[in-house]
């Protein structure tokens, strides 16, 4: 993205991204949090800007989804260059040029309002901090206070999911992943307590 490559236009570096393929894993883990909100911001514009050129419209839809949203759709006054929010600007203009936005954060309350208050739909997982609480109560007009509790001892594997999509908020258990994602807490004990 920051570099000089072979390809002449933005359009052909995109279309070699995206190839054939249906789904594009673009990890930024290794990088520190300014560098990876460059190149995240940027490769969004990239995205919108390509799909807004096509000729036609919306016919080649994109779903971009970002984990630890939280690094990245801020609620920020300073937008640098850009001079906008580019996640906001997805948020609200993005469907109808085919560019649908998901986000997952562990951190609601550090995500901006504008583009929470664009999502239709809603898978929750256990959530304790008070200020995420309030935040999603503000937020998420489905949501009441006896769901907004509920959060609070969900188990491991099970989320509060309501929406557009779905009639009524339902409490649903999600199979594990195979295989299994190398996420679990460090087991200190073990590791700390040594006969």
């Amino acid at each position: 993205i920051l570099v000089k490559t072979q390809f002449k236009t933005v359009d052909e570096y995109i279309d070699n991204i995206l190839g054939q393929n249906q789904i594009v894993n673009i990890d930024v883990s290794l990088l520190d949090d300014s560098s990876a909100e460059v190149v995240t911001k940027v490769f969004a514009k990239l995205l919108l800007d390509y799909l807004k050129r096509r000729k036609e419209k919306a016919d080649m839809p994109i779903n971009f989804v970002i984990e630890e949203a939280h690094r990245f759709i801020r609620n920020e006054s300073n937008y640098g260059p850009l001079g906008y929010n580019i996640f906001e600007r997805i948020a609200k203009e993005g469907r109808k040029f085919g560019l649908l936005l998901g986000i997952s954060s562990q951190r609601p309350s550090e995500l901006s309002k504008t583009v929470v208050s664009q999502c239709s739909n809603f898978i929750i997982h256990r959530v304790q901090n008070p200020d995420d609480l309030q935040y999603i109560s503000r937020m998420v007009p489905y949501v009441n206070q006896g769901m907004i509790d509920r959060l609070t001892y969900l188990q491991t594997g099970h989320a509060l999911v309501f929406g557009t999509a779905i009639n009524l908020p339902t409490l649903t258990r999600f199979d594990e992943a195979f295989p299994k994602p190398d996420s679990e807490n460090a087991k200190i004990s073990e590791k700390w307590y040594i006969k």
